[in-house]
């Protein structure tokens, strides 16, 4: 009888601690100040630059999009720089994907949530999304890389969507890792989109982003003279 009483303590015990895991990872604040707004671009433009970053989505201000580690690669401000670069050097409309729930503000807290989603291939809810493609050809992908792939938002931003016929161009921002490392993933999520070869924007110049673009033969790009 004993026995049976101490199991069934430790029992209860795992599942508090499972509970109280659950909700300090999964069930954080809810963001509400997502718009699915676009921001314009040139005025013929027929692209848009959608990005993911982590200092949107953690509950304090002024906090990393990446802070470097061999597996998650989080640093502040990056991915957003580099889709406002790409943006000055398409013309291509730009919008930011939010998730429905914040993030930890923790390096930990962010990585074990990401960590879970990554393994058990989960799609995080997201807090608003914009409600039509149909007026662009080209689609910008940009995310930091997380547990040695794109995050799980991505999945659920271009699941959400009819991609057939359209063309998908990724680029990443990492310290550590390659695109080449989640372009699978990127391609499995894109239904019947053309996905092009990503690009990895790590302190890059204009000339490299030119230079890229132009090998890839990306639609709907300008270049400044």
């Amino acid at each position: 009888m004993k026995k049976k009483k101490k199991a069934l303590i430790v029992l209860v015990v795992v599942l508090v601690l499972l509970l109280v895991a659950w909700w300090y990872l999964f069930l954080g604040n809810k963001i509400k100040d997502a718009t699915k707004e676009i921001t314009k671009g040139d005025a013929d433009t027929k692209a848009l630059i959608v990005y993911f970053t982590r200092s949107s989505v953690i509950t304090a201000e002024g906090s990393a999009d990446a802070v470097t580690s061999a597996s998650m690669n989080i640093h502040d401000g990056v991915t957003e720089a580099a889709a406002m670069q790409l943006q000055r050097l398409t013309g291509a409309d730009l919008y930011e994907i939010r998730t429905e729930r914040y993030y930890r503000n923790s390096f930990v807290g962010t990585a074990a949530t990401a960590w879970i989603e990554e393994t058990l291939n989960m799609r995080p809810g997201l807090a608003a999304k914009p409600d039509d493609f149909s007026a662009y050809d080209v689609i910008y992908v940009g995310f930091p890389i997380w547990w040695f792939n794109a995050p799980m938002a991505i999945g659920t931003f271009l699941e959400s969507y009819d991609l057939s016929g359209k063309t998908i161009v990724p680029f990443c921002t990492s310290q550590d890792n390659g695109i080449e490392i989640c372009m699978d993933y990127i391609r499995s999520v894109s239904g019947g989109a053309k996905v092009l070869d990503g690009y990895r924007i790590n302190h890059s110049s204009d000339e490299d982003i030119r230079n890229w673009l132009d090998r890839i033969g990306a639609a709907g790009c300008r270049f400044p003279l």
